[in-house]
């Protein structure tokens, strides 16, 4: 179960939202409401529902910031910018047109922006854990933001001028003339494309980032009020489910190993069938293996385990209870029918050799520096034991707790046993 001061975490964390998106959601329904009220009821047969759009789209900003950890401070940017883009196309941009003389930057050139700045954000790292760090990097991203789309706005009449020029030069006829993008359009979305592409490739964790700038190039080039909206829609969406699901990784999977964590393992245990196997596993001489080769080898060692545990086949799903402690559920397995199984993952894990960094660095001179980086560093090679307890569902008992118990029992007796063995409640 889990410890009380993280008992009082979680309450926190899930009050905090529950009241977060409460706020949101009467935020939405007090802005319709005043929309609605506004008309005649004869009006309202003739209410065209795209003009409830951009309310409900702005509105879906706000529930996404207000229910953002602090962690997912990216995802809050890419929410914000987007309910910008809406508002400022669909309100801000037409009052400024109609009351300043001078051009101003358009719709397209905020979407381009937008487009450049979302590889940057997959690109740079921004700290997330302060709140006063956290909305300066979101101050400088608007204004950033913005400069672009003025940029944007300055040099694309001359950039289109050029290419005119370039295009009669060479007697070629413009293909930019039935575009609807122009030629600094085509060259930036080119390069957001390669870049966006290159973070894919090293990291799957930015997809939403990708997809949302696809929609956001679309739109680009099919603009209309319709899709100003979709994208508003649709890219809020994607923020939100990126927000959830973040948040639901970091709560229900360990964070070193990436194997779900003890909290994942209460909750399956609430969904088992009325039989099922649970084996307990506990690396052996674990804090004897950190003291000797040092905590980042411990570390690997866990991972090591963890990895293994993972490709355990016959249905098996593993988990990190705590520490060094991992378990495997077999739901609707005797422990006959998982024996064989264990007993294969036990010689898996024996028989893999870790190798061990053993060269020492302290107190080292310049010249036995040098002669270290010329010279390949030794390793040495280290075998990783662990003991299993099993047990099953006692007598038609589905009491989780009980059965887990009598698996960490049995694994307390493959420790005395000497250890690296499987042993039975």
């Amino acid at each position: 179960m889990l410890a009380s001061p993280e008992k009082d975490n979680v309450l926190k964390l899930m009050t905090a939202k529950t009241s977060a998106i409460f706020i949101s959601l009467l935020s939405v329904t007090c802005l319709l409401l005043k929309v609605l009220l506004e008309l005649q009821w004869s009006d309202f047969f003739d209410l065209e529902p795209l003009s409830l759009l951009p309310y409900i789209t702005i509105s879906m900003c706000f529930i996404v910031l207000f229910t953002l950890s602090m962690k997912q401070a990216v995802t809050m940017y890419v929410a914000c910018i987007i309910g910008l883009t809406c508002l400022a196309h669909f309100y801000v941009l037409p009052i400024l047109n109609k009351s300043l003389e001078s051009p101003l930057p358009t719709t397209s050139d905020l979407l381009i922006s937008f487009i450049i700045l979302i590889p940057i954000f997959a690109l740079i790292t921004i700290p997330s854990y302060r709140v006063l760090k956290s909305l300066l990097y979101l101050g400088g991203s608007l204004i950033t933001w913005v400069f672009f789309a003025v940029l944007f706005a300055k040099f694309d009449p001359v950039v289109n001028t050029f290419s005119e020029l370039a295009f009669e030069a060479a007697s070629m006829d413009n293909p930019f003339a039935v575009l609807p993008l122009s030629p600094l359009h085509v060259l930036l979305l080119c390069v957001s494309a390669i870049t966006m592409v290159v973070v894919l490739v090293t990291s799957m964790k930015v997809l939403y980032l990708m997809i949302i700038a696809v929609m956001a190039a679309h739109t680009l080039y099919y603009f209309s009020d319709l899709g100003i909206i979709l994208l508003g829609l649709f890219g809020t969406l994607l923020c939100m489910c990126s927000a959830f699901l973040t948040a639901r990784n970091m709560a229900f999977c360990d964070e070193l190993t990436g194997i779900p964590g003890r909290r994942s393992l209460m909750q399956m245990s609430e969904e088992l069938h009325p039989q099922y196997s649970v084996v307990m596993v506990d690396i052996d001489f674990f804090k004897r293996f950190n003291d000797r080769y040092g905590h980042s080898s411990g570390d690997d060692a866990i991972k090591l385990v963890a990895s293994k545990i993972t490709k355990t086949k016959n249905g098996a799903k593993g988990f990190r209870y705590g520490g060094e402690e991992f378990v495997l559920i077999f739901d609707n397995k005797h422990i006959d029918d998982i024996r064989e199984t264990i007993e294969n993952l036990r010689v898996e894990i024996e028989s893999y050799p870790m190798a061990i960094r053993t060269q020492k660095r302290q107190n080292e001179s310049a010249s036995q520096a040098r002669n270290r980086r010329q010279n390949p560093v030794r390793q040495q090679i280290v075998k990783v034991t662990c003991s299993f307890g099993i047990s099953d569902t006692y007598m038609g008992s589905k009491d989780f707790k009980n059965t887990l118990k009598r698996a960490d029992m049995a694994m307390y007796k493959a420790k005395k046993a000497g250890r690296n063995c499987v042993r039975t409640a």
